[in-house]
Parts: structure tokens; sequence; C-alpha cells
């Protein structure tokens, strides 16, 4: 199942573009999107035609927001892809369920000293005891069996909602953190590699305006400054 956040404004309408390309590829699997509180909700009507599920449920904790309101109420299906609405998908994806969890990129979690913002809390609420050793999960975006996410939600892990952009990069350090917990090397499940070496100047993507038209067979571009015109 693919799940998809959508934060839509009238600047970046790139869902249809996803939605649009996984159909191409996966002519039958189940799309559901959850609205992030999105102001504008016209889109709806766009995206009848691709036989998506559409959660309007004013989802106001982000992506991981969404995540957890898809999975809980669709917790039976064997593999989900959990993506962000300025995403594309370029090739059939169904390879990757043959692995427990694959993630985009991944960074180095203890470069980065607001992670450890929500150790209190990841202590408080969850089975788990944080540390700021190893790696981030970029985005987050990341693709997995079912039992990952029986094994999160079990941990407490739906607890952690963010409220703000801020906090949903905090997101990012934690979800790296309880994928290492659970035995996972993130540098062996990612796609890409590390995203600021991507993201450097001798790296595939370059400075801002990053280029990522190179990621196959998913992509992940910046939405504020995307080639339109390569959509």
């Amino acid at each position: 199942m693919f799940v998809i956040s959508c934060k839509f404004n009238r600047n970046f309408p790139h869902i249809i573009e996803l939605v649009s390309s996984i159909r191409k590829y996966h002519l039958s699997d189940k799309i559901v999107v959850v609205d992030s509180n999105s102001e504008d909700k016209s889109y709806f009507d766009d995206l009848k035609k691709f036989d998506v599920l559409i959660e309007d449920v004013d989802n106001k904790n982000w992506m991981i927001g969404a995540y957890w309101h898809a999975y809980k109420k669709y917790p039976n299906e064997e593999f989900y892809f959990f993506m962000h609405d300025s995403m594309l998908v370029k090739a059939d994806l169904t390879f990757l369920t043959k692995k427990d969890l694959t993630i985009l990129m991944y960074f180095e979690r203890n470069g980065v000293a607001h992670f450890n913002n929500w150790a209190k809390r990841i202590n408080n609420e969850t089975k788990y005891r944080y540390n700021n050793e190893k790696y981030g999960c970029y985005g987050p975006i990341f693709f997995c069996k079912k039992e990952i996410m029986q094994s999160l939600l079990e941990n407490g892990v739906d607890k952690l909602l963010p409220n703000d952009k801020f906090e949903t990069q905090i997101c990012e350090g934690c979800y790296g953190f309880f994928f290492e917990e659970m035995g996972y090397n993130l540098k062996e499940c990612s796609l890409y590699g590390n995203v600021f070496d991507n993201e450097s100047p001798s790296g595939k993507s370059g400075l801002p305006p990053h280029k990522t038209d190179w990621q196959y067979p998913v992509e992940k571009f910046y939405a504020s400054h995307v080639d339109k015109n390569r959509l």
C-alpha cells in the first residue's frame, strides 16, 4: 500500500503527478492520500480518476501523522510505502517489498544537535532509550513490511507526533534511531546513500537548488525549486 502525506497549496500541486506515476507501474495497488490540513482541497476531485482512498482528516501532524493514521486504519497490508507528496515513482517498486525496510537516504545523527531535543520524550513515552550516535532517516521516507510498523506501535512510537516543520526534522533522527534499535543498518537499507554527501558541491544533487532527477526508481525533489516542466 502506498501512503502519501499531502499538504496541498496552489504553488506546489505535485500530488497529481505522484499518484499518476504510481498508477503507471502499480495498476491495482492500494493508494491512500492523507490530507495534511491543506487549505485547498480541490485536488480531491482530480484524484478520483486514479482510484485512490482519500483520508480527509485534517491531519495537523505532518507526514508522521499521515503515516500513523493510514497504518491504524489499514493495519493488515503486507507492505507500506510511506511517501511525501513531492516525489515521483519512475519504475515498478515491487522489488522493494522483498526487503524488510528501505529508506531513501541517511545522515549522521550526531552531527545535528537538535535531534537530541526529543530524547526525554522518547525515554518517557516509548520503550526505547535514546542515543545520538548513528544515523537518521531522511524525510523520514521509508518503505517497510507491516511487522516494522507493528513493532513501532508496540513500543509507543505512534505517540511522538510532530506539530511543525522543525519537529518533522527531529523525527528524521528519531526514526533512524528506532530502526537501528530494531537491528537495521541504515547504510545497508538506503537506496541512495548519505544525503549530505549527495547535496554537497561535488555530490550528485549539488548545492541548492538541488538537482534530484538522477534518483531512480523513486525521486524525492524539493517542491520549492523543482523544474515544473520536468513533471
